[in-house]
């Protein structure tokens, strides 16, 4: 870590005081000045800029009589590691109150944060360092209201964590009376000096008290103070800390300026005593000087800046350094531009005008150097101007090279040359029409330039249509061979309309020519389409009757798009789902044609199905696995009996006889579709629990009513044994009780109703009786 101080504007014109030939002390920080300057410390507590003794905000009480502790310290801290010596002077004053408690300038560690109050001066037990305490209470007696403690102030140097008023070392007491003046109305000048651990404190420039103990650790410099049980005013003014640091000086506090890619100096004079490094090295002719040269370019329209430091460490000690910064500033060029006039040689005077500008308001105003170009030019018509906007004569038509430097307030400046023309005197208007057979009024009529000049350019184009609006267009920026066209008003009536064109060009401002032309315009038909409506896709077809020509004149309609005949029928499933653009255009005789385009929107049909005809179990409910695709889709099944809704997809039916159910989709655009069901009354079979197959002719075979309704039902029966003994297809023939021809024995055995049509199945046990 190394020494570093960073100081403001307010103190350069004292940042360095000679002492003696080979030495310098350096003002590391300083609290002085009316009000006084606290830039670059820390007020914690109750510290703050005050009036004690004076009305000019001259001091700073680090704590007040009201009872309270306060702490100032400097926010750069200095590594006594590598820049062993520093020395403190300042004044202070200990008054107004009933004796308490005492003032420490610190060497600190970490900078203070929550103070004791009391006897502890201020100081945090967790501060680790050197303090040198002007303590005005004596604890280290017992105490006897007899003994007058606030008579017995000591200076003390202390160090270690926190504060032990009564330890062993180094403390100079008021046993002889002679530091009584430390409790005073008046302030005391206090001097404390360390010197690579050796310790000297001063009052008055009176050698009080000495120690030693060295402290190889960056650390903080500042004050603290508190009251305890009794109370004073605790103050400090003119406060300076040196120490003997080599000076860095990167340049005049207000900073460096220069214009682009020129030289401005740095630093000051060298020392063969120090080193210097300078950073960062962009744009500087050495980084290890005292004071070197910076060049920057600044391409943009605005002030660029760059902050540089300087480091400075003696040869013998680099690590004891400080460092001090310059801000370079470096101002754009003005932007150079100017406005040539568009002149021929009939014309007096060129007037050019200038249209530089910058974005950095106080690099203006501006100066001007202009030179024409003018081989030709006289003591009465000089070749150069320094007005802003000149003018100037030419005696030929030629190119001259027109050159202009402006340069700013701040003495940057840039140039711009530019090639200017001073054409003949005499242009040749003239222009083609393109395409001359098929002028129709609906359609752009196009020419195109033909016209010359016997030196330089045409600067400027006006044509005049002829029409009777009157409109005048013009071209200040012509090309040879440039095409221009324009709309005439649609005629109203069967005839031709002729216009006259006068196209007019200039080669200066008095140099003029124009020739002019009649043109024809033929009517064109006008056609009216009116909105189509929009069909469903399942749609017939139909013809676009609607379309009208509204001129009379004679021709023919054709149309075109997707499913769409020439003659206008439109076939709606080929057109396709979606919107679809259908043109109709209308060719007349006379070779003039309109056309018009609308849109049609064909919808999607809705896809239903109703689901495969059902069978129900009388008095059982069914539902009906209906679906359908569509957008915005509505539903209704025909009739709504038995049902409970018919206005969903897949309502719920409960029969009690046989029914055929229609569905109707509605979808988006109106479109619809429908689908059929039938719904099938079934009676339950009707099973016994037992019969007895012993060929009396009562119940000897196991009849099951209404089974034969279901004509692909299965019948499986088992016994106890889970042993499979019978199985049909149907039920055309009743079991009689055997399995394999052999009749079987009494007892109860297990079946299995499978109906098929109901995707149900019965089950349970009969009994055979013999």
């Amino acid at each position: 870590m190394r020494c570093i101080n960073k100081f403001t504007v307010l103190w350069l014109a004292t940042l360095f005081i000679s002492v003696k030939a080979d030495a310098q002390n350096y003002i590391f920080a300083q609290l002085k000045g009316i009000p006084v300057n606290t830039i670059g410390w820390n007020l914690q507590g109750a510290a703050a800029v005050a009036n004690v003794t004076s009305a000019n905000n001259s001091e700073i009480m680090v704590c007040p009589v009201t009872g309270a502790s306060g702490a100032v310290f400097y926010n750069q801290p200095i590594n006594l590691s590598l820049c062993n010596k520093w020395k403190a002077e300042f004044d202070f004053r200990m008054h107004d109150g009933t004796g308490a408690d005492g003032l420490a300038f610190c060497f600190l560690d970490v900078p203070p944060n929550g103070f004791v109050s009391g006897g502890g001066l201020g100081i945090p037990s967790n501060a680790n360092g050197l303090k040198i305490c002007f303590d005005t209470w004596n604890n280290c007696i017992p105490f006897n209201r007899s003994t007058e403690h606030f008579n017995m102030p000591k200076i003390e140097i202390r160090w270690g964590a926190g504060y032990d008023e009564c330890a062993s070392q180094p403390t100079r007491d008021n046993a002889d009376g002679a530091i009584s003046f430390i409790v005073s109305d008046q302030y005391s000048h206090a001097k404390i000096t360390y010197n690579n651990g050796n310790i000297s404190v001063y009052v008055n420039d009176s050698l009080y008290l000495t120690g030693y103990q060295q402290f190889n650790y960056p650390g903080y410099l500042g004050f603290t103070a508190s009251t305890g049980g009794s109370n004073d005013n605790h103050s400090i003014k003119n406060v300076v800390i040196y120490t003997e640091m080599p000076p860095s000086v990167a340049g005049p506090g207000a900073g460096v300026s220069a214009c682009p890619n020129t030289l401005a100096q740095l630093g000051n004079a060298s020392d063969t005593s120090y080193t210097y490094t300078w950073s960062p090295a962009i744009g500087l002719s050495a980084t290890n000087i005292s004071n070197p040269l910076v060049q920057l370019d600044n391409p943009s329209n605005l002030t660029k800046s760059r902050l540089y430091y300087v480091k400075t460490a003696y040869n013998n000690n680099p690590g004891c350094a400080s460092t001090d910064s310059v801000l370079v500033s470096i101002y754009p060029r003005p932007v150079v531009n100017f406005l040539l006039p568009d002149i021929c040689l009939n014309d007096a005077v060129a007037q050019f005008q200038d249209s530089s500008y910058t974005q950095e308001p106080s690099t203006r105003p501006f100066s001007y150097h202009w030179n024409f170009g003018d081989i030709n030019a006289t003591i009465a018509n000089p070749d150069t101007s320094t007005a802003m906007n000149p003018r100037h004569s030419y005696s030929a038509a030629a190119s001259y090279n027109m050159w202009l430097q402006v340069k700013n307030s701040k003495g940057c400046a840039d140039s711009l040359l530019k090639v200017f023309t001073v054409n003949g005197a005499i242009p040749k208007a003239g222009f083609t029409v393109n395409d001359p057979q098929s002028f129709c009024s609906n359609k752009a009529l196009y020419i195109t330039d033909q016209s010359g000049v016997n030196f330089g350019k045409i600067v400027k184009v006006q044509i005049s249509w002829g029409d009777t609006t009157g409109v005048t267009q013009i071209d200040n920026d012509p090309l040879p061979g440039k095409t221009y066209q324009h709309f005439y008003p649609i005629a109203q009536t069967t005839h031709v309309v002729n216009y006259t064109i006068l196209y007019k060009v200039f080669s200066g401002i008095s140099c003029i020519s124009e020739v002019s032309r009649v043109v024809t315009i033929k009517q064109s038909p006008q056609v009216v389409f009116p909105p189509i409506t929009s069909f469903c896709q399942d749609s017939t077809t139909f013809k676009l009757n609607q379309v009208s020509e509204t001129t009379g004149l004679p021709g023919v309609f054709g149309f075109y798009g997707n499913g769409v005949s020439v003659d206008g029928v439109v076939y709606p499933p080929a057109v396709g789902e979606g919107t679809h653009s259908i043109m109709s255009k209308f060719s007349a005789v006379n070779g003039c044609e309109d056309s018009a385009f609308r849109d049609i929107t064909i919808w999607p049909v809705p896809v239903v199905n109703a689901g495969p005809d059902l069978f129900v179990l009388k008095g059982g409910t069914v539902l009906i696995d209906a679906n359908a695709t569509a957008s915005e889709v509505t539903y209704k099944w025909v009739p709504s009996l038995y049902l409970n809704s018919n206005a969903v997809m897949q309502p719920l039916c409960t029969p009690v006889n046989d029914i055929t159910y229609t569905i109707s989709v509605s979808g988006i655009g109106g479109c619809s579709a429908m689908d059929t069901i039938h719904i099938t009354i079934l009676p339950r079979p009707y099973v016994p629990n037992a019969f007895s197959p012993n060929n009396d002719g009562v119940n000897d075979t196991w009849q099951i009513k209404y089974l034969d309704t279901y004509q692909d039902c299965e019948v499986d029966i088992f016994n106890r044994f889970g042993q499979h003994i019978f199985h049909s297809l149907g039920y055309k023939k009743p079991w009689d009780g055997t399995f394999n021809g052999m009749p079987q024995s009494p007892g109860v055995y297990a079946y299995i109703i499978r109906t098929k049509k109901l995707n149900k199945q019965f089950s349970g046990t009969v009994m055979i009786v013999r």
